[in-house]
Order: structure tokens, then sequence, then C-alpha cells
């Protein structure tokens, strides 16, 4: 089974959330000529407080 993760910052909508992983699943399952039921989404969720960029928090940037 394949499997995505994605890595970013939170999706505050869970209707853009649920987008993002039917289109994901769909593009997957084309490309592994899969059904859908096969395709595995992780979504892992980050707060500008957990990353930095450059050695600073995404948080304190401005």
């Amino acid at each position: 089974m394949p499997i995505i993760a994605i890595e970013g910052p939170p999706i505050a909508a869970p209707a853009v959330r649920r987008q993002l992983v039917e289109e994901l699943t769909a593009a997957a399952a084309k490309a592994y000529a899969l059904p859908p039921e096969k395709i595995i989404v992780l979504i892992r969720e980050n707060s500008p407080e957990q990353v930095a960029v450059g050695g600073v928090l995404i948080a304190d940037r401005k």
C-alpha cells in the first residue's frame, strides 16, 4: 500500500483537509493503478511554534 505523508501548517477547515486527501488519493490511485482503498494518507500538522527556518521559529518571523 502506498503511503503519502504530508507535513505542513495546520489546515483549519475540515472541508479543505477532506479535499486534500481526496485529491491526493485519486492521483496516487491513478499513478499506481490501485483502488483508492489501498492508498494511505498521513497528515502531520505543525504549528508555527514547532518549526524553524534558518534558526528562527516561524512564529517569530514577521
